[in-house]
């Protein structure tokens, strides 16, 4: 069960992605997709396998990966407004 639910929630929830920029575009995929989409199942079946405490640890990483890729990208877009 667990294993038929790793195969199927993350490309479930990409999929539906695919398919909410179809119906209303790239600026609302855009929104949706900063969403935790890929990290929250991902969490979710963490915490089913291996307890809440494990998933507690792997969410403040997952969090901590996403203030690194936010930095650097306001520094890229800062960088490339400034150097062209």
């Amino acid at each position: 069960m667990l294993l038929a639910l790793k195969l199927v929630l993350v490309p479930a929830f990409l999929a539906a992605l695919t398919a909410a920029a179809r119906a209303w575009g790239p600026s609302v995929a855009g929104w949706l997709a900063g969403l935790p989409v890929v990290a929250g199942p991902i969490v979710l079946l963490l915490a089913l396998e291996r307890g809440p405490g494990f998933a507690a640890q792997a969410s403040v990483a997952s969090i901590a990966a996403i203030v690194a890729a936010e930095a650097f990208n306001l520094a890229y877009a800062w960088t490339c407004r400034r150097f062209g």
